[in-house]
């Protein structure tokens, strides 16, 4: 009988099959966040919509999305392979080639456009094009010149609720802005708490995000500003009648807790570890805290 002694090797030694890699320039858990914002707009928004037709709205959303990143991957080639936690991704490790890459992304794109414009509607699709053509043409270039990228960012990432949303009215409501508003908000400190955590990265990649620019302190600072707006528009359900008196006091109880929680940052020096910790433990919380924030909009609607 022989004993085997398995070794993890690094990353850049595994080997990884065309369509994993493919999957990954798509960015599965983006996708993911999508998937679950865009049922989201669907669920929520008046009216009907058949089974079939739904499924078409999510998918293709979620595919729009993915063709998207797939393309961003081909134009950030060269900064992936600048930083540790991107430099074993598929296109700067060398394990596609670009054009691959660029094909895949765009006919993704023309997939899903073509899939929700005949299937769904054209103002759908017309919602999807206009999150890509942001994302691709304003958000990815102007990350390398301004760190108020962060905000040409999160249009985008705001607009998969809209999407559900036309997918059954093919019209805009006022709910429907709400919803936008939240994830548009939400994006704000989720992204900060990561560009603390990464910031050598960034900063290796000469990427102009807030750290860089003004400090890890005055970056706290804004968290917790955006934090706290953000509780603020999670009210807003209630305020327009779209939810009850128990999801306003549910928002307040959770909002006012990741508010504090936001808060925890000044304790700690810019370059401490301690920091790092903090940044990381918020950028999780906010991924459990905006499932629980529409959850709670769905149950007490």
């Amino acid at each position: 009988m022989t004993t085997t002694t398995v070794t993890s090797l690094p990353m850049s030694e595994k080997k990884h099959s065309v369509a994993f890699d493919l999957l990954s320039l798509t960015k599965p858990r983006l996708s993911s966040l999508v998937i679950f914002t865009c049922a989201l707009g669907l669920f929520l928004a008046p009216g009907e919509i058949d089974m079939t037709t739904a499924i078409i709205a999510i998918l293709a959303t979620s595919g729009l999305v993915g063709g998207g990143c797939a393309i961003n991957c081909y134009m950030e080639k060269d900064i992936d392979a600048m930083m540790e936690r991107t430099k074993n991704r598929a296109l700067p490790s060398g394990r596609l080639a670009p054009k691959t890459a660029l094909v895949f992304g765009v006919s993704l794109i023309v997939l899903c456009m073509s899939a929700l414009y005949f299937a769904v509607n054209p103002l759908t699709a017309i919602l999807g094009f206009t999150a890509a053509m942001i994302y691709l043409f304003l958000y990815t270039p102007m990350k390398k010149i301004s760190s108020l990228a962060l905000f040409a960012g999160a249009i985008p990432g705001a607009i998969p609720p809209l999407m559900g949303w036309t997918s059954v009215t093919n019209s805009f409501g006022t709910l429907a802005w709400v919803l936008f508003a939240i994830l548009f908000i939400w994006q704000l400190p989720h992204f900060l708490s990561i560009s603390i955590y990464h910031a050598r990265d960034y900063n290796n990649a000469d990427l102009k995000v807030l750290p860089s620019n003004i400090g890890i302190k005055r970056t706290v600072h804004r968290i917790a500003i955006y934090t706290f707006i953000m509780m603020m528009v999670c009210l807003l359900p209630y305020t327009i009648g779209a939810a009850s008196e128990i999801y306003r006091n549910l928002i307040l109880l959770l909002g006012g807790s990741f508010f504090a929680y936001s808060l925890v940052g000044y304790k700690y020096g810019e370059d401490s570890p301690e920091m790092l910790v903090w940044a990381r433990r918020y950028f999780y919380s906010s991924l459990v805290y905006l499932p629980c924030v529409f959850v709670l909009m769905i149950v007490f609607k």
